[in-house]
């Protein structure tokens, strides 16, 4: 990879990160509550990025047929974003009502996340040709590092930018706008750099891909049980994390400018994990890193149930924690991915696992959605003083990340080491690094 690509790609990143961070999180999760939504809806509104990952089949099929997956990579990525602009004047338009207003968001949407799903196959598919294996935990790791960076400064700006026209001059609507708007632009910059980034040398194809051929993620064992893992796990997890914002926003009444702060604490985290667990994982591979941070991020869900309102020392411990091991287990399944994806095939084992991602993860969010709108009308008997019924969307998802790490037991990676491995290389560092200290003092 040519030092202008790498540049290149990682300018890309952070301009697209800014263009996620403005788009998502507690923005998104606030405008769907400015629409009026209730549970049920923004639950299908989490959901929609991940729905869309079927489009990646037939796109798949185009790039193992036709190459050029930059050229796909940047065209859909321009238009997913786009598409924010009409979103944003849909909820504006005075004339609409609330129902029409919220239909037509979601329909944009999704035409939106459609256009992005197929843009991240083709990126993801040039981006593994293009960077090196030995040092792919390394560049992914210093790349989301600078692109969590990007997210931070983004969030506070924003976040308090939004707290302040709603606080102060009582112009949410108008705040929002704006945001998605300058996302907008920062999203087409992200594009720009995208479309500067080489594009390396790759087989030319023959013939038209096969059904045979299109199957073969399913045909091969070890993957099969990662794409198992992969959906149960998504499952679990989004089961609850679409909720959090919600959570933060209107159960524990949260102002916009503390949310910020805390996805901050959970991106600095984040970037400081990133570069440990990326160069962490060029030493040990991703098997044993995933199995290790697992067992933190598992219980955090019902860690959360223990916050109530005006807390504000636990939910930024809870954040610190969460990025911290969040960060090793999302750049360890990535790359992952790319070790157990062919060369030859590798467009339709990405497909395939992220059509089984998408499938996971976007039925959590619904399931667990209607099942808080049947009882957001009161609450239930049944429950004990202090609990309220999104506390039991967490428990479930802690009972079923559970149970999903117990299955990724039978995943397997090319050159793994162990998890008692990994501890040792790690304590072997930090021993060296105490005894130089305690020679430094000696020599004093």
């Amino acid at each position: 990879m040519k030092r202008r690509d790498y540049r290149n790609s990682i300018i890309d990143g952070m301009f697209a990160s800014v263009y996620g961070t403005l788009t998502g999180g507690v923005f998104l999760t606030g405008f769907a509550l400015y629409l009026g939504m209730n549970n049920f809806l923004i639950g299908l509104l989490t959901a929609i990025p991940f729905m869309v990952t079927l489009f990646q089949l037939p796109a798949s099929y185009y790039i193992r047929k036709n190459g050029k997956t930059k050229r796909i990579a940047f065209i859909t990525a321009a238009i997913a974003r786009l598409f924010w602009i009409p979103i944003v004047i849909a909820a504006l338009w005075p004339g609409l009502g609330a129902p029409v207003k919220c239909l037509l968001v979601l329909m944009l949407l999704f035409l939106s996340s459609a256009f992005s799903s197929i843009s991240y196959v083709a990126w993801l598919s040039w981006t593994s040709d293009l960077v090196p294996d030995d040092i792919r935990g390394s560049f992914f790791g210093t790349r989301n590092m600078l692109c969590g960076a990007a997210g931070i400064a983004a969030v506070l700006v924003f976040g308090n930018l939004v707290d302040f026209f709603k606080e102060q001059m009582d112009r949410f609507p108008e705040a929002i706008g704006f945001t998605f708007l300058i996302a907008v632009v920062f999203g087409l910059l992200s594009a720009y750099f995208l479309n500067r980034v080489g594009e390396p040398q790759t087989p030319a194809s023959t013939g038209k891909p096969t059904m045979g051929e299109m199957a073969l993620p399913f045909r091969e064992v070890n993957f099969r049980r990662f794409l198992c893992f992969s959906f149960f796990w998504n499952f679990s997890v989004y089961f609850a994390s679409p909720f959090f914002t919600l959570y933060f926003l209107r159960d524990l009444g949260f102002s916009y400018r503390f949310v910020a702060l805390l996805t901050a604490a959970c991106t600095i985290a984040s970037l400081v994990g990133m570069q440990a667990w990326g160069w962490i994982s060029d030493r040990v591979k991703n098997r044993a890193i995933i199995q290790f941070g697992g067992w933190f991020v598992v219980f955090l869900p019902a860690l959360w149930t223990f916050v109530r309102p005006g807390d504000y020392l636990l939910p930024i411990l809870l954040q610190l924690t969460s990025g911290g091991f969040w960060a090793g287990v999302n750049l360890c399944t990535h790359n992952l991915l790319l070790r157990l994806s062919p060369r030859e095939s590798k467009v339709w084992y990405l497909s395939a696992h992220n059509i089984t991602v998408g499938l996971g993860a976007a039925a959590a969010p619904i399931l667990a959605g209607l099942f808080l709108s049947l009882l957001e009308n009161g609450r239930p008997n049944f429950l004990p003083d202090g609990l309220i019924p999104m506390h039991l969307v967490f428990y479930a998802s802690t009972l079923m990340r559970l149970a999903s790490l117990q299955y990724f037991r039978y995943v397997h990676e090319p050159q793994e080491t162990s998890v008692r491995t990994m501890i040792a290389l790690f304590g072997r560092g930090w021993i060296r690094r105490l005894s130089a200290v305690g020679i430094l003092f000696k020599r004093e």
